[in-house]
């Protein structure tokens, strides 16, 4: 070849349309799904959103990049959808929308493609990623949403959850409760949750912010940080033996009495709230403590 020809040639492909440089191929799967069934979709980059319906069968749809293709399993209980990238590297992401049927069990795994759940209603929902952020609201019975350094955003009505991230932040609200867990090591957490009867929240560095509709009896709260600050909210009704200490930090709290020691840094709160029926504990290294009664 030429170098006349040679340099024509780049020439084009420099300034040829992007679907000629990278082609791309529609995706459109029906499958059918029994109810309760479990759905699972693995995909690398690009996006995921997925919407539920009140059909009886899953649908997939979407555009794959150059070289990727749809791997398909399913059974009458399980529908498994992969997209297979070429060599195992990215290009072009998928970008794919995943319908549903409600009650059926979903599994989500990307590595740093965002995924969008809403309008859901599920028996248990799963969504796992590297990179890129999690946004979920509807709801589900049981809810686990992991990633690495994408954020977390939540408005699921559940009775538990699980909110698991690196460096990440963490945004849970819209009703959830009942057993209640979210783990941060550089992100910060903010809750705002209904009536709860197991939270265990923690983080390293990040800022904790708790607010929830009340602890059922018996029920238990657990708030630690190292270096974070931690605000509690609680409704004035609430009924439960509280406990707080700080190494380096200050507790303010709208009940009981803190305790300074005479000499070196750090406090403690032990009171009781209500009846005292429930347990809450409320600790930070270095960070302050805030405990406020009058929410919801």
């Amino acid at each position: 070849m030429n170098a006349s020809l040679r340099n024509l040639l780049v020439a084009t492909l420099l300034l040829a349309p992007a679907s000629t440089v990278f082609a791309q191929s529609a995706v459109n799967q029906r499958l059918p799904l029994s109810s309760g069934g479990r759905v699972e979709l693995s995909n690398i980059a690009g996006s995921v959103t997925v919407r539920g319906w009140d059909r009886n069968e899953v649908q997939l749809t979407g555009t794959l990049g150059d070289g990727q293709r749809l791997e398909v399993e399913n059974s009458a209980n399980r529908v498994q959808l992969k997209v297979v990238y070429p060599n195992g590297r990215s290009n072009r992401g998928a970008v794919l929308e995943l319908h549903v049927p409600r009650a059926s069990q979903l599994q989500t795994s990307t590595v740093s493609a965002d995924v969008d759940v809403a309008d859901i209603d599920l028996r248990r929902l799963q969504a796992t990623t590297v990179s890129g952020d999690i946004t979920a609201n509807g709801q589900a019975n049981e809810v686990e949403l992991n990633a690495v350094s994408g954020a977390i955003r939540s408005q699921l009505r559940t009775s538990r959850l699980e909110l698991r991230t690196v460096s990440g932040s963490i945004n849970a609200a819209g009703g959830s409760g009942g057993e209640v867990m979210a783990n941060s090591v550089s992100g910060g957490i903010t809750l705002d949750l209904s009536v709860v009867q197991r939270l265990n929240a923690e983080t390293v560095s990040g800022r904790l912010g708790v607010r929830s509709a009340g602890l059922q009896p018996g029920g238990r709260i657990n708030l630690e940080t190292v270096s974070g600050s931690v605000t509690l909210t609680l409704p004035t009704r609430t009924s439960a033996q509280l406990k707080a200490n700080t190494f380096s930090g200050d507790i303010t709290s709208d009940v009981g009495k803190v305790e300074r020691p005479r000499y070196g840094p750090g406090s403690s709160l032990d009171a009781r709230i209500g009846g005292g029926d429930g347990d809450i504990s409320v600790t930070s290294h270095s960070g302050d403590v805030r405990v406020s009664l009058g929410g919801r």
